[in-house]
């Protein structure tokens, strides 16, 4: 037994597709998150059940009836964006694909997402940048908790600087730069 620190796996996964390169990176993790998330999920479940059916959980209603409808709107939206972000801190990924004319991003939670297309004409200084969330306390550097606006990967698009490879750290991000510049090294070019 040396004692070394064990070597960290990478996390995304790369392969050649038709005409170019596909990754596969996670979503930016977090346990504290996730689990705060979870346990408010949990609160706002049985606060539900206990506004809807009174009995169902042993808890006195004091006032005459539920709220009003338009409470229960906001109440379910809300809830609806916490489960979304809870599946996405759990097992979100960012899929990347770049193909003859294409730049798509994807960001998906068990295959369901919204992909981004971006003319691959029109990319540009394709790059590792320091993402200041990252070292940040759950991630609030940059208002950012579910790394959805930030990342270790950036390029830009005229005149807006799209960020992604929230999960990945400047190691693994400078790794992916590497093999995608190597299929497709025109997206280093700035001009």
């Amino acid at each position: 037994m040396s004692g070394h620190v064990p070597v960290e796996a990478f996390r995304s996964r790369i392969e050649s597709i038709a005409g170019g390169i596909g990754i596969v990176m996670p979503s930016r993790r977090s346990i504290v998150l996730t689990a705060f998330i979870g346990l408010w999920l949990a609160i706002w479940l049985f606060s539900v059940v206990s506004m809807i059916a009174p009995g169902a959980t042993g808890v006195k209603v004091a006032h005459g009836g539920p709220p009003p409808q338009p409470f229960f709107v906001l109440w379910f939206l809300g809830a609806a964006f916490a489960l979304v972000m809870f599946f996405w801190t759990l097992a979100g990924n960012e899929r990347v694909t770049i193909d003859t004319d294409t730049f798509a991003l994807r960001r998906d939670v068990f295959g369901v997402g919204l992909t981004r297309r971006y003319a691959l004409a029109s990319v540009r200084a394709l790059r590792v940048v320091d993402d200041p969330s990252i070292g940040s306390a759950f991630g609030f550097g940059r208002g950012d908790p579910f790394g959805l606006r930030s990342g270790s990967l950036a390029f830009d698009y005229g005149a807006k600087t799209i960020r992604f490879g929230s999960g990945v750290d400047a190691a693994e991000a400078r790794h992916i730069l590497s093999r995608v510049l190597a299929a497709k090294p025109a997206l280093a070019s700035s001009t």
